[in-house]
């Protein structure tokens, strides 16, 4: 006997599952198969069994058994060759499993036969390909049912275009006349190549719906942010005006009501001094008329002397005669008070609707520059209103100072805000027309001037909330740095802001004049900060790249409205 070390699996393969025989049966014949294969496929013939190879017909009921001398000969051969099944891989769920595999374990197919129409594992399709090597191999199929013909059996592998439906070779040997008939790899190219194009004008098109979506997200949501900031604004105009309207009220009541209680005080005094005076001439009266009553000479002469006097000449009790018009001038004068609050009407204008920027400079204050808290190489002329920069001085190291800025060219104005609301614009012209220039407005506290170092940031934390001017674009200055520039109508030389804080929330918000636009606000109600007095600070020059020349910032000169202040 030849030792097993020199036999090969393809001599103990099994003809029908091409793979290692299992519990090998003999029949007659003389071709020997796997038990299980060998029975399979007797009962998928519903006929007299037959051999698979040679087609040798069998009587019916033959008793077949295991040629046990075999079995144990593949199993030494197995033994001996570990990988024959080291290389099995079970199909896992939703895998498409070997066809020929037997048992409970299939193992995961690799290539799926179109002539065969069966799926083989790894160990399977190698003796495939040694006997069908010209059969199409393609990646494992699953549900291959559904790619025979029902009509003829056989696999659908051409494709009608007039009819769009998928033919068999027997099926494309009838078809009528005039029908385009192609393979159906051609129709599958074809159809890729078409959906290719339409995949690449839907991602067109979705693209350009997606960038409608956000463009209408965008605009919805500065819609959203406008109508929130016009009913804060209104909710504020509404809550000052009838804060004003109430401290008038409680004001004129009080007067009123002194008033009153002076004309009553008045009235008592008077009224004490009547009543005195009719007693008296009441008395006089009595004795009068008891004296002329007598008829006796001597005794009238006789009490001449002791009759009460009677009042001088021209004499009267003094009087003060009441009016019910007694509150008239303090409620012209409350009224006259009222007249100059802040006008409803001012949130709307004729043909552009709501205003914000109109409403709140109803709260116009006067500001101006104080020189004495100025960094050295501020200079100021008209009033103070103009600032400038001597580039002389800038470049010098001053020591820190708490009552000037000594770090970074800045000026406080004059006056500072705790709970008043306060309006002012500011205007800069940038000599270099270039708008290379870096300038600054908004409001500090005093005590930056000590926290903020050369180089620093005009930051919140530093004590400052203000609209840094830089590359041409307006930019708020926070921690972290904002990545977005504020638009605003402006040419490269000159920009006019408006800044107004409104003193009961703690918000400092911009404006863009020419546009009576909203620009952006600071939150500075921190409790640190509640009852900090705050200063608009202006800075005409940050230290600008270049010789560029020199900036001019103007403090707008506006009068300041006599409504009442916080």
């Amino acid at each position: 006997m030849a030792s097993c070390s020199v036999l090969t699996e393809d001599q103990f393969s099994c003809a029908i599952c091409f793979g290692v025989l299992t519990d090998p049966a003999t029949i007659p014949c003389g071709h020997t198969f796997c038990m299980a294969c060998l029975q399979g496929y007797w009962a998928s013939i519903e006929r007299p069994p037959v051999c698979a190879l040679c087609k040798r017909g069998f009587t019916s009921g033959l008793d077949i058994q295991v040629n046990i001398t075999l079995r144990d000969l593949v199993e030494t051969f197995k033994g001996m060759n570990g990988g024959v099944a080291a290389h099995r891989l079970p199909a896992a769920p939703g895998e498409v499993s070997c066809d020929v595999c037997l048992g409970e374990r299939q193992d995961k197919a690799v290539k799926t036969c179109l002539v065969c129409l069966s799926s083989y594992c790894q160990n399977h399709i190698r003796a495939h390909n040694a006997r069908f090597s010209r059969h199409q191999l393609v990646s494992p199929l699953a549900n291959l049912g559904e790619r025979i013909c029902p009509t003829h059996e056989r696999l659908l592998e051409r494709y009608c275009r007039t009819d769009r439906t998928m033919l068999c070779v027997a099926c494309d040997a009838h078809q009528e006349p005039g029908h385009e008939v192609v393979t159906m790899q051609r129709e599958f190219l074809s159809q890729k190549a078409q959906l290719t194009k339409d995949q690449v004008l839907v991602q067109e098109r979705l693209k350009a719906a997606q960038k409608k979506a956000e463009t209408l997200s965008s605009s919805a949501q500065r819609c959203k942010d406008e109508a929130e900031r016009q009913i804060q604004s209104w909710t504020m105009f509404c809550k000052d005006r009838f804060y004003h309207e109430r401290q008038i009220w409680e004001h004129y009541n009080a007067e009123a009501r002194k008033t009153l209680s002076e004309m009553e005080s008045t009235a008592s005094r008077e009224s004490r001094a009547l009543a005195e005076g009719i007693a008296t001439l009441k008395g006089r009266a009595a004795e009068l008329e008891r004296v002329i009553d007598s008829s006796d000479s001597f005794e009238l002469l006789k009490s001449l002397p002791s009759l009460p006097p009677g009042p001088p000449s021209g004499d009267r009790v003094p009087c003060t005669v009441f009016t019910t018009n007694l509150l008239a001038d303090v409620w012209m004068a409350s009224l006259e008070e009222m007249a100059i609050l802040p006008k409803m009407h001012t949130f709307w204008l004729t043909n552009s609707g709501f205003s914000e920027l109109a409403a709140v400079k109803e709260f116009t204050v006067e500001v101006t520059p104080d020189p004495s808290t100025a960094h050295p190489s501020l200079l100021f002329r008209r009033g103070c209103r103009e600032i400038r920069v001597d580039r002389t001085k800038m470049d010098y190291t001053y020591p820190k100072s708490a009552q000037r800025f000594t770090q970074v060219p800045c000026v406080l104005s004059t006056k500072g805000f705790t709970s008043q609301s306060a309006y002012w614009e500011v205007e800069l012209s940038d000599r270099a027309r270039n708008g290379s220039s870096v300038w600054c407005v908004g409001l500090a506290v005093q005590s930056s001037m000590i926290t903020i170092s050369r180089w620093h940031s005009l930051t919140p934390d530093k004590g400052f909330w203000v609209l840094e001017h830089r590359d041409g674009k307006l930019w708020p200055v926070t921690t972290p740095p904002t990545t977005t520039a504020l638009s605003i109508k402006s040419s490269t030389c000159k920009v006019h802001l408006g800044v107004f804080f409104d003193g009961r929330q703690r918000r400092l918000s911009f404006y863009d004049v020419p546009l009576g636009r909203h620009l952006y606000t600071y939150d500075i109600s921190a409790p640190m900060l509640i009852n900090q007095v705050v200063y608009p600070v202006f800075s005409p020059d940050l230290f600008s790249p270049g010789l560029n020349q020199i900036n001019i910032m103007n403090v707008t000169a506006l009068t300041a409205k006599k409504h009442r202040c916080h």
